[in-house]
């Protein structure tokens, strides 16, 4: 039976239910009267059998436990993102409500978290992420029955900016951009402006790698090395999308990417940093004296990680259609491609204002320099 009666030395008499769940109690709860404790029990049973049955127990662990937990169950992706999450809960998170038992936690609670990055003066994107995180977190206790709501999801993501729009170069900007920097540097910036790889990706190259196809040569991109944002190194790992392709090799690259492979021992990278070892996002910037490269180039304000919007926009102006650039980019989806290049693809737009008719008019309008001027006697009140 799950319902037992209880009678205690001082002949006090309560009822004890226990529900069960895969041959073990999950939850138990003493009564004064039977029927309460069958009442409870049937309740309890009602949950399990919808999916929706919570043990109170668990739901008194701390978030910053919680958190530690959901952490632990990241390990497969990538050291960077791992290391994002770990740094917004030790920084901004933990020290607000780590110590508060994830059941007690209100939609109040997370927005006061909101509040204290927006006094810090974080940005929009980096508020955005915390907010995702913990959403993240709390959709984690869920999944494992320790709460039925995630309080988490009530509070909005906060609005403004989060992205710095796609920026890409002119091939001539690109060409000018090449012949700023190190020789020893030019074939990656070559490499990324025209690839599309991200830099992680070239970085992690090696020249057996390299593939000749019955279309050409081509790169098998199947690894990153990614810096560590606690160490500064190198950190390989898969790609960002989990996926392997192939990237056909730019002829401007063809010659340097034989020579490589014909007098570079196996194992070799395939665009090696001075050392001959990996290079990373710091180093690079360093090596190429990247800041002071872009303003002799005349595109001073440009990332690294413009060079691969610069190579979207030189493959669709090329011809590609959607599929060839969500592949040689490395896109997830053609839709993520779409979203961020669709203007390019289509000349609709530019066609549909050509094609308007023409409006007769008076006199050409002439722009405006200045306020107009007031007809004597008339006020501006």
């Amino acid at each position: 039976m799950s319902v037992t009666r209880r009678a205690h030395p001082t002949g006090k008499v309560t009822w004890r239910a226990k529900v069960f769940f895969e041959g073990r109690v999950i939850a138990q709860r003493s009564f004064e009267r039977r029927v309460d404790a069958k009442r409870w029990e049937a309740d309890q049973l009602a949950k399990l059998d919808a999916g929706s049955w919570i043990d109170p127990a668990r739901g008194r662990m701390t978030f910053a436990a919680l958190a530690e937990e959901w952490q632990a169950s990241r390990g497969h992706l990538a050291v960077r993102s791992q290391e994002t999450t770990r740094f917004l809960l030790d920084k901004y998170v933990i020290p607000e409500i780590g110590a508060y038992p994830i059941s007690g936690i209100s939609a109040a609670d997370v927005e006061r978290v909101m509040s204290a990055l927006t006094a810090r003066g974080l940005a929009t994107a980096t508020r955005r992420r915390a907010l995702s995180m913990m959403r993240l977190v709390l959709d984690y206790a869920i999944r494992d029955r320790r709460l039925s709501v995630n309080v988490a999801r009530m509070v909005a993501l906060p609005r403004g900016g989060t992205k710095r729009e796609p920026h890409w170069l002119r091939p001539e900007q690109l060409g000018r951009l090449v012949m700023a920097v190190p020789p020893l540097c030019q074939p990656v910036v070559l490499f990324l402006g025209t690839t599309g790889c991200r830099f992680s990706e070239m970085a992690a190259l090696r020249v057996d790698d390299v593939v000749q196809t019955p279309h050409g040569l081509g790169v098998r991109v199947h690894r990153a090395a990614t810096q560590s944002k606690r160490t500064s190194g190198a950190v390989f790992g898969p790609t960002k999308t989990h996926q392997t392709r192939t990237v056909p090799v730019p002829a401007a690259l063809d010659e340097y990417v034989r020579t490589r492979v014909a007098f570079t021992a196996p194992g070799g990278y395939l665009f090696p940093s001075p050392s001959g070892g990996v290079w990373t996002n710091t180093n690079f910037r360093a090596r190429s004296g990247w800041m002071e490269a872009t303003r002799r180039a005349g595109v001073e304000g440009t990332t690294i990680h413009d060079l691969r919007h610069t190579a979207a926009s030189l493959l669709i102006a090329a011809g590609a259609d959607v599929k060839a650039v969500q592949v040689i980019l490395g896109h997830s989806t053609a839709t993520m491609t779409m979203d961020l290049y669709g203007h390019l693809f289509s000349e609709a737009t530019w066609q549909a204002m050509e094609r308007l008719p023409v409006i007769p008019l008076m006199q050409t309008p002439r722009a405006i320099e200045g306020p107009p001027a007031l007809a004597p006697g008339l006020s501006s009140d």
